[in-house]
């Protein structure tokens, strides 16, 4: 039964990532231009612990990634606070931001309009300067225009304009959610994005309440009233779900003394701050306009010219295509080529200044496919960084072994460095022929290494507990255990690998039963289970 189990995981999970592959390598972009975002939080005083929420809001750090469009006020009051999102529930907030004439403020702020009702291109000049590449401003200089065709770019830029309202929902302590040894804080947050409709009527409509120094003051009227009667509409794009939380262990162990500790304050603070990064990430992976498109520049090592600009983070995921020409269709079409991920944080340049044509090149290394070639295309893929490992062990300690790696990379700035936890079963016969059954529970650390571009190895150290209930002892008896290791992944695809490994088991301290009592000195009294395992499996990456 249990293999029956793990076969149809197996085929369901693969079949799942193969799907995605064919979706996304239809059709590839090439251009990207950079988006701008207005964001507001929903006003909740019914909500639990509002009070202490509310002062955070205003301390968020707002991604480079996006030029800022945010209001004075980023606190607006809505019917649909606390709510589960729905179509409904979407189209109750769009009226709503309507109503607060968003779309017609962004415009205002995009042509930097006066109480006067004058507006200028300071704004927009100067972001198209900003947005644009080494290769555009190189371009730029053999032209007549020199930079002013750069400042044309931020025309291009308005229709990008999107608007993010995050509502905070379901707030607690660890306390009040009855999580012992930890403290801090858990929350949904829900974020509805929507975007700009600025198409060529509107911006003739507005062009249309441009005013000049030589028009009359009453054309200067009639001008002012037109302008505040266009409806600037959003349209809505999508809405995600994220489950965050900012918490730190509260016992004294080795590893909470090897942390700074942090304050109940400061740590809602981080959960506020999530708020806003994981929607930003977890939407970065539904909106195209949002996937940063550039070429790759070398590839010795592998170098691009984006960086925290463009709100590069370890371990960022991006795939790179070649255009290759189709004489059937006569058109080139992407061919997905391999797998790439930002380098460590020191890596990544700090280009957020205008192009001079000598802006400097963030690293990457590559985690799957063939040879790459300077020119490729590079498409941002942002992942949720979660492996999970399907198979078993062989030797001492043995059986079925499921295991799950989190990619720490984009919030620790150190690449490939995981997180780990696992899960083992064993029905065996041990202690003078008595059936025992075997459960145990692991977590631990871990570093990546690419030994090429398909073949990565992975050591790890960790500790856990193993549980059995043995009918010769008549009761449930555990210990505890580290286990220093490593494994090595050989891809199938990017995203599946076959993964064989070595690890030691080595069981510590004295067995004890369900209320405290010395069962025996030692696990391996027992059963002998300490010594070399071996590890076979599927991995599946996602």
């Amino acid at each position: 039964m249990r293999t029956r189990l793990l076969t149809l995981f197996f085929v369901i999970v693969a079949s799942t990532l193969v799907a995605q592959d064919i979706i996304k390598s239809k059709s590839i972009p090439t251009t990207y231009d950079r988006s701008s975002f207005a964001v507001f939080y929903i006003e909740n005083p019914a909500q639990n612990h509002w009070s202490e929420v509310r002062p955070m809001i205003d301390s968020v750090i707002f991604s480079d990634k996006y030029d800022n469009n945010n209001f004075s006020n980023i606190i607006i009051s809505s019917s649909i606070a606390g709510q589960l999102p729905t179509k409904g529930t979407q189209d109750v907030l769009l009226n709503e931001l309507n109503n607060m004439n968003v779309g017609r403020q962004l415009i205002a702020k995009w042509y930097n309009r006066q109480p006067d009702g004058s507006m200028n291109m300071e704004l927009i000049h100067k972001r198209g300067r900003f947005t644009a590449t080494d290769a555009d401003f190189l371009k730029a200089q053999t032209s007549k225009r020199g930079n002013a065709a750069l400042e044309d770019f931020g025309n291009r830029l308005i229709n990008l304009s999107h608007i993010l309202v995050i509502d905070l929902q379901n707030v607690k302590t660890t306390e009040e959610l009855e999580i012992k040894n930890m403290k801090g804080w858990q929350a949904n947050a829900i974020g509805y994005l929507f975007r700009l409709d600025f198409n060529e009527e509107k911006q003739n409509e507005l062009y249309d309440t441009w005013i000049y120094d030589d028009d009359t003051e009453d054309v200067k009227n009639q001008k002012r009233a037109a302008f505040d009667k266009i409806v600037f509409s959003l349209n809505p794009v999508t809405t995600q779900i994220v489950l965050i939380s900012a918490t730190q262990l509260e016992s004294s162990s080795g590893i909470r003394l090897a942390l700074k500790a942090k304050s109940m304050e400061q740590l809602l603070k981080e959960l506020v701050q999530k708020s806003y990064d994981e929607i930003i990430y977890k939407t970065e992976m539904k909106v195209e306009d949002l996937k940063v498109k550039t070429p790759l520049y070398q590839t010795r090592p592998l170098r691009a010219k984006i960086g925290l600009k463009e709100g590069l983070k370890t371990d960022y995921r991006f795939f790179v295509y070649e255009h290759v020409f189709n004489p059937k269709t006569n058109e080139a079409e992407p061919k997905r080529r391999g797998v790439i991920r930002v380098a460590g944080r020191s890596s990544i340049v700090d280009n957020r200044k205008e192009a001079t044509g000598d802006m400097g090149t963030s690293k990457f290394y590559q985690v799957a496919g063939r040879k790459l070639e300077a020119g490729f295309t590079l498409q941002q893929q942002n992942d949720f960084g979660l492996e999970l490992i399907a198979g078993g062990e062989a030797g001492n300690t043995s059986g079925l072994l499921l295991r799950a790696d989190f990619r720490l990379g984009r919030f620790i700035g150190i690449p490939a460095f995981y997180l780990y936890g696992e899960f083992g079963a064993l029905e065996s016969k041990y202690y003078y022929g008595t059936e025992a059954s075997f459960v145990r529970y692991g977590a631990g650390l871990a570093k990546g290494f690419q030994l090429g571009r398909n073949l990565e190895i992975r050591p790890y150290f960790g500790f856990g507990l193993d549980n059995t209930t043995d009918e010769g002892i008549g009761s449930t008896i555990s210990s505890l255990y580290i286990k220093p290791g490593v494994n090595l992944a050989l891809n199938l695809r990017h995203n599946i690998q076959l993964v064989g490994g070595l690890g030691a088991y080595s069981f510590i301290g004295e067995v004890t039963d369900a209320s405290g009592y010395t069962v025996a000195g030692s696990w391996d009294d027992l059963y002998d289970k300490s010594g070399p395992s071996a590890l076979f499996g599927v991995k599946f990456m996602f």
